[in-house]
């Protein structure tokens, strides 16, 4: 199953092949703390002033680089720069110069398109709870922000899980009796003792570690990584856009005659387009799957 790494290197590959950026790299020749500002790299000609990446995931502020000893200087406020944060690295960690796409951006434009699935797709949760005589209102999990189907346990060796008939969600319910302010209100007439399962929709959690695993933590279809990829460079490839307002280079100025005005929109464009054909396939699937038995609401 893809991790979150896994996602992070496959946007990094779409919205690079339309860069044409040639990244320059070096490495540490030796371990550094969190708070070393002086670095030893192996080739310091491939370092230049301005923003660098250490690993996959620090960003610095380069100060000064002395071709002689092989050796850059960080700024004082540097290390950890852009919301980032200083890591202990060891040697033959990797740097990257005037990285286009840091890893930061990329995990962010990521997780921005895991929250903009919802609601057309979402996590599924579920609940058991216990029917206690007289009483008609359980409390949910506070996740829980609409109920898929309500099953309740018959008596018996048959096994069968009946669909409930008349229950309701209450999205604010009182948390002086329901702590989570979620429950559910059911009148089907179940013996008491017999269990009550309960699907739920919920939104996709957001992916934190390198190798946290898409469907397992978001919660989403493993099928659906690639509508995640697309969200994230539909938001990525249009900042190339305004990157032609800053004209004050050389670079810029000369690049502006053959780059024409709208490149990066279209290409945005392409990816939201990608990104909306393959949503609707999901959420079509999701529904499928899911389907939500007829009840009485009241």
């Amino acid at each position: 199953m893809p991790q979150f790494q896994d996602l992070v290197n496959r946007t990094k590959q779409l919205v690079q092949g339309f860069s044409q950026n040639q990244q320059q790299w070096a490495y540490l020749t030796s371990s550094i703390l969190t708070t070393d500002t002086t670095l030893a790299v192996n080739d310091s000609s491939q370092i230049s002033r301005g923003m660098a990446e250490i690993g996959n995931s620090e960003l610095v502020l380069v100060k000064s680089i002395n071709q002689n000893t092989n050796q850059i200087t960080i700024d004082p406020f540097g290390r950890g720069w852009n919301n980032t944060t200083a890591v202990a690295w060891p040697a033959n960690t990797r740097i990257e110069n005037n990285v286009t796409w840091p890893n930061i951006w990329l995990k962010t434009a990521i997780n921005d398109a895991i929250r903009s699935v919802y609601p057309d797709l979402w996590a599924v949760g579920t609940t058991t709870l216990t029917k206690t005589s007289v009483v008609y209102e359980y409390q949910l999990p506070a996740d829980a922000e609409e109920i898929i189907s309500v099953q309740n346990q018959l008596i018996g060796p048959s096994k069968v899980w009946p669909f409930c008939r008349s229950w309701r969600f209450v999205g604010q319910a009182s948390t002086t009796d329901f702590s989570t302010g979620k429950s559910l209100f059911i009148s089907d007439d179940i013996v008491p003792g017999r269990q009550i399962f309960v699907t739920y929709q919920k939104e996709p959690t957001e992916l934190v570690n390198d190798t946290d695993d898409f469907a397992g933590v978001t919660g989403l279809p493993a099928s659906a990584q690639d509508v995640i990829v697309y969200g994230a460079c539909m938001k990525l490839v249009v900042q190339f856009e305004a990157a032609r307002l800053a004209i004050a280079s050389v670079e810029a100025s000369e690049r502006a005659q053959f780059v024409q005005p709208g490149s990066a929109t279209r290409v945005s464009g392409y990816f939201g387009q990608l990104y909306k054909d393959r949503l609707e396939q999901e959420a079509r699937k999701l529904r499928d799957r899911y389907p939500r038995p007829s009840h009485y609401d009241f």
